[in-house]
């Protein structure tokens, strides 16, 4: 059971706060006990809620700690790189690993997009515009739980990653 100002990750890979836990509470489904979430990068705007029912695993999970972070930045150059040329079925399948919430899952995706994208610059082409949306949305969500778990902006986890990278290679 999770805990009241929690930093939590939920289904859709947005870092959010536990701001409240409701014993006993109906919306509409019959009494249960929610999470009451907020995003984290968006507290101010308190119009923003998610009720989680707490009996649901897998809606949300906690968000990774340092240790965890580092250990994923250590295995990114095993992660293999996928892609399906077709644009449908990648859609579909691409949304169904990203789905699982799985961290190595997220970044198999976006090793695989920024691969393609490399290649298909160097013929002056580029995403779809579909391919771009999802990975730019990705690489958010995921970075902004870096940046949690780190503590350091957002726009330094790249730099973050290619250092630590760099520093396991020399």
């Amino acid at each position: 059971m999770f805990k009241k100002e929690e930093i939590v990750v939920n289904k859709k890979g947005q870092v959010c706060r536990i701001i409240d836990i409701l014993d006993n509470f109906d919306v509409g489904l019959g009494k249960n006990t929610y999470y009451v979430l907020i995003p984290y990068f968006n507290e101010k705007n308190d119009s923003i809620k998610y009720y989680i029912p707490a009996d649901k695993e897998g809606i949300i999970r906690s968000a990774l700690t340092k240790e965890e972070i580092i250990k994923l930045i250590d295995a990114l150059p095993e992660i293999k790189e996928i892609w399906i040329t077709n644009p449908k079925i990648r859609k579909t399948k691409f949304k169904e690993l990203y789905d699982t919430g799985d961290p190595i899952e997220i970044f198999r995706l976006i090793k695989s997009f920024e691969k393609k994208k490399k290649e298909l610059e160097k013929e002056n082409k580029f995403l779809s515009f579909t391919d771009e949306s999802f990975l730019r949305e990705i690489k958010t969500n995921i970075y902004n739980e870096f940046s949690v778990g780190l503590n350091i902006p957002c726009s330094e986890i790249e730099k973050f990653i290619v250092n630590h990278l760099g520093q396991k290679i020399n």
